[in-house]
């Protein structure tokens, strides 16, 4: 996967940062992206204007690299020029809130994510350093499901939602205590059931065989 991150856009946003986090530098955003669930993973900072003349912003690393796109050019017309030129655009992570940007990429066949939530994924990253970013293995390759995604239509947005509604429609399952006390309700009465056998007469024998021979 590939990240293409609007760089002023993610850090201009205010309020999501805890305290220690507030006020990054390109410098230090990289810093962090190279800790986080993304290390593994290919990521431009792309960034509008020139960097500072003292290099403070120049932190590129191993799968990071800052791209300062000058005078001449934006940031935003950078990251949809890399996506147009893209041969595997499906497998590109756009970073950003501008409108303009998403529709273009989603056009392109590109993914997005919010600024503000991608800030909010490298704090929690930050507050658990030696959480391991455990990758599960997925049932189709991203090859297969990205063709999957283009020919029934679907975006993340789309995804997202269905899990939602899957959620929904879950029905709860009872509690263990509450099936004990369906299960002694419903208990079965048992038709089998003989009947208990008549007590033996207390009447004196002769007086039954005076009885009988009266009935004869």
């Amino acid at each position: 996967m590939e990240l293409l991150v609007d760089t002023w856009n993610v850090l201009h946003q205010m309020g999501v940062l805890p305290p220690d986090l507030a006020g990054l530098g390109v410098g230090e955003l990289a810093s962090l992206l190279s800790k986080g669930r993304w290390n593994r993973d290919r990521i431009s900072l792309v960034c509008d204007g020139t960097p500072p003349p003292d290099g403070s912003n120049l932190g590129s690393t191993r799968n990071i690299e800052i791209i300062y796109t000058g005078g001449s050019k934006t940031a935003d017309q950078e990251i949809m020029d890399r996506v147009a030129a893209s041969s595997t655009a499906k497998r590109i992570v756009v970073v950003t809130n501008d409108r303009e940007i998403i529709r273009f990429i989603r056009a392109k066949g590109a993914q997005q994510l919010g600024s503000v939530e991608f800030l909010e994924a490298i704090a929690d990253d930050h507050r658990r350093p030696n959480k391991k970013n455990i990758r599960k293995p997925a049932g189709l390759s991203p090859e297969k499901a990205a063709a999957w995604k283009e020919e029934f239509g679907f975006d993340a947005a789309d995804i997202t939602n269905l899990h939602e509604e899957i959620k929904k429609s879950e029905i709860p399952q009872p509690e263990p205590e509450q099936i004990q006390e369906e299960k002694i309700q419903k208990k079965p009465v048992n038709k089998g059931t003989r009947s208990q056998p008549l007590p033996e007469s207390e009447l004196p024998d002769d007086l039954i065989n005076e009885a009988r021979k009266l009935a004869e």
